[in-house]
């Protein structure tokens, strides 16, 4: 093995401890750039409603035998519409092929629980049409299909009045106009609202418009409508809105106000960032009774990969943190950590035999390097495949497995040999890595003499 001069290990170690510096300030410290507020990697992770608790929407599905397609438009839809809201705990997921179930958790900051309640009422506000008829179907009635028709919904202000307007696509344009040469009154039916609008002046069949004094209502309105235009249809009578406990929670309700809400749910995600915490430190103080300041080493890696982990779940917002996606990371580690103890155990087993220290190093790795790199490639892609067929917690479980898989080739290919490397570049440490006894004068198998020097082994 060839060793780094002293200056090149004083540089690497100065790189190192300055991405981890730098990495630990954006994980955790909340910054402001001018008009902009970044509030750091840790706190933009999407939580789970399995860890934080929440409110659920559970709706029986109107439309019959839904195209899965359709299904998965309509619940891309209503996260699109909860996460431009602000809530980014949300969970949706179809129960059979019968029920739709929509998860928020706890809100913080301005989102209030009635706004998590409404929003979820809304969800079911019905199907958008317009009609030529108060009727929605029958001999000669006209109506167009928010689902098929609508493009886009904006709310805006002009001239002191405030507008909603509805804009078509191709197909809605024409199915519009045909609507407006059948009938000069229009009626509108979404659910229990229902208006009618005199259609006598309309000229700009791309867009329908609504006025009203009070922009929130308008605000509510576009909600409501855009619920209505999903490809599937849910039934009001029988949807059920209620809280949700946690998963930890024992089967009841977390809290009864956001306050309590708040607190409970910072002490569960304290309490099991602790006992990971413990977990880990157990699992170091193994290892540093075993192989001394290999521990260390372990330790380095380990904080490199888990601000790697923020990043990656920073950059993809659409997996969140549950319990089950804690056990998928906490298992990913051991399997991280599976490989290293075979590699430093590989490496004191060579020494033992009579190996200087450096082949040990270059014979352990070749023992364990491949096995690594099979095993780790093989559970990455069992879990990018399972995940294409599973969903909900399953799915974002499965994920973060993916990159603890990842990451685990990352440690064990680049991080953990470079760290080894730099530490037996060093003359103070050498042997002491691996908790190495100093040999001298003895037989091996074939009773020749064999002469192991501090000298040789560097």
């Amino acid at each position: 093995m060839k060793k780094f001069s002293k200056k090149t290990n004083i540089i690497l170690s100065v790189i190192i401890c300055a991405f981890m510096v730098i990495g630990f300030v954006f994980s955790f410290v909340p910054m402001t750039f001018g008009s902009k507020t970044y509030v750091s990697l840790f706190s933009s992770l999407h939580v789970s409603t399995d860890l934080t608790g929440g409110m659920y929407g559970e709706y029986n599905i109107k439309t019959e035998n839904p195209s899965e397609q359709d299904l998965i438009k309509s619940m891309s839809k209503i996260r699109e519409v909860f996460e431009k809201d602000g809530y980014k705990n949300v969970n949706i997921y179809t129960v059979g092929n019968s029920k739709l179930r929509v998860e928020v958790g706890y809100p913080t900051g301005t989102n209030s629980y009635s706004s998590v309640y409404s929003s979820l009422t809304a969800v079911y506000s019905g199907k958008f049409l317009l009609s030529s008829s108060s009727a929605t179907s029958g001999d000669g009635v006209v109506t167009v299909d928010g689902a098929e028709c609508v493009d886009d919904i904006q709310v805006y202000s002009n001239n002191g009045t405030n507008y909603i307007s509805i804009i078509f696509n191709d197909y809605g344009v024409e199915q519009y106009k045909a609507l407006c040469k059948k009938t000069t009154t229009i009626y509108i039916h979404l659910g229990t609202y229902n208006q009618s609008i005199d259609a006598s002046n309309v000229s700009d069949y791309t867009t329908f418009t609504l006025s009203d004094d009070d922009y929130n209502n308008l605000v509510a309105l576009k909600k409501r409508v855009t619920f209505g235009c999903m490809s599937i249809e849910l039934d009001s009578d029988t949807a059920v809105i209620d809280t949700m406990s946690t998963s930890l929670g024992l089967g009841s309700t977390i809290a009864s106000s956001p306050e309590e809400a708040g607190f409970k749910s910072s002490a569960i995600l304290t309490i099991v960032c602790a006992v990971c915490f413990i977990v880990v430190v157990l699992v170091l103080a193994a290892f540093a009774l075993k192989f001394g300041m290999f521990a260390c080493v372990i330790c380095v890696s380990s904080l490199i990969s888990a601000l790697l982990t923020l990043v990656i779940l920073y950059l993809i917002p659409s997996i969140e943190i549950g319990f089950t996606s804690i056990i998928a990371m906490l298992v990913s580690y051991v399997l991280t950590y599976a490989f290293v103890f075979n590699y430093a155990s590989s490496v004191k087993a060579e020494y033992e035999v009579g190996k200087t220290f450096y082949a040990s190093l270059e014979s352990a790795k070749k023992k364990t390097f491949s096995t690594m790199i099979i095993g780790n490639i093989f559970w990455l892609i069992a879990a990018i495949s399972f995940s294409a067929f599973s969903f909900g917690e399953v799915t974002s479980a499965l994920n973060i497995f993916a990159i603890g898989a990842f990451l685990s080739i990352l440690t064990n290919v680049l991080f953990v040999p470079l760290f080894v490397k730099m530490g037996v570049s060093s003359e103070k440490i050498g042997t002491k890595l691996f908790m190495l006894k100093k040999r001298h004068l003895g037989l091996i198998s074939d009773d020749k003499p064999v002469i192991i020097s501090a000298e040789e082994d560097k």
